[in-house]
């Protein structure tokens, strides 16, 4: 930052480096989305069983798959609580104020979950359903209520310690 006729001039490193976070973890979801059936599974079974193992508890087959579908169902809200906060933190870098940016976080973000539940229905032995759906619009507006509460609990902060140095200064 410079000064330029009494304007602090702000590079757009962040606001870059924010936007490209959201394409990379779009990305990373794209990923995931885009394995078959039999990968997609086989990768949970086996987060599944190394879960049990390290918690020493014996599962029978059943319990496994029980296991397998809420860590799928978790991994989706997670994905999309995380994108739904680096989407967030790229509104408010690009100066978009509070109460737009998360409903703009929140369309981007089910917008994109839709696309993915779409996407997911081209892939060999895989489709989209409503229930994921549903999970990754959960997760993301925890994340976005996250990411407001934050930032609000940080503004509230600057602002009591801006006024204690008034305060002193009188």
């Amino acid at each position: 930052m410079y000064l330029e006729n009494n304007q602090v001039k702000k590079y757009p490193v962040r606001m870059i480096l924010a936007w490209s976070t959201v394409v990379v973890w779009m990305g990373f979801i794209f990923a995931f989305s885009h394995q078959p059936a039999e990968q997609s599974a086989l990768l949970s079974q086996q987060l599944a069983d190394m879960l049990m193992r390290s918690l020493k508890i014996q599962a029978e087959s059943g319990m496994i798959t029980q296991l397998d579908q809420v860590l799928r169902s978790l991994a989706d809200g997670i994905l999309y609580l995380i994108l739904s906060l680096l989407v967030s933190w790229a509104f408010s870098e690009s100066g978009i104020a509070i109460l737009s940016n998360a409903l703009l976080s929140f369309i981007v973000c089910a917008l994109y979950a839709a696309s993915d539940e779409l996407h997911k229905a081209f892939i060999p032995g895989r489709e989209g359903h409503w229930y994921p759906y549903l999970i990754s619009l959960a997760g993301l507006v925890m994340g976005i209520v996250l990411y407001q509460l934050v930032s609000t609990l940080r503004y509230l902060r600057q602002d009591l310690e801006v006024r204690r140095e008034e305060d002193l200064r009188l």
